[in-house]
């Protein structure tokens, strides 16, 4: 699964819109507990643990895509 599916599925936009600048400005379906259920399904998806700050900082689908590269994961 990509992270423009995981992206999809979480926020509930459409694969095809999901860009790797969307942010949560731009989703209006991005909250806390929406970010928090993305960032579980990123680690259960890629299988690794991300730590406090990385979660923090995460504020786009590009961010999300560095971290996972900074693990080896893509």
């Amino acid at each position: 699964m990509t992270v423009e599916e995981i992206t999809s599925e979480v926020f509930q936009v459409p694969a095809g819109n999901v860009q790797d600048s969307c942010s949560l400005s731009d989703l209006s379906t991005w909250d806390s507990m929406s970010h928090m259920v993305f960032i579980t399904r990123l680690e259960q998806i890629y299988e690794f643990q991300m730590t406090g700050d990385e979660i923090a900082e995460l504020k786009t689908v590009l961010d999300a895509k560095n971290v996972l590269e900074k693990y080896g994961k893509i």
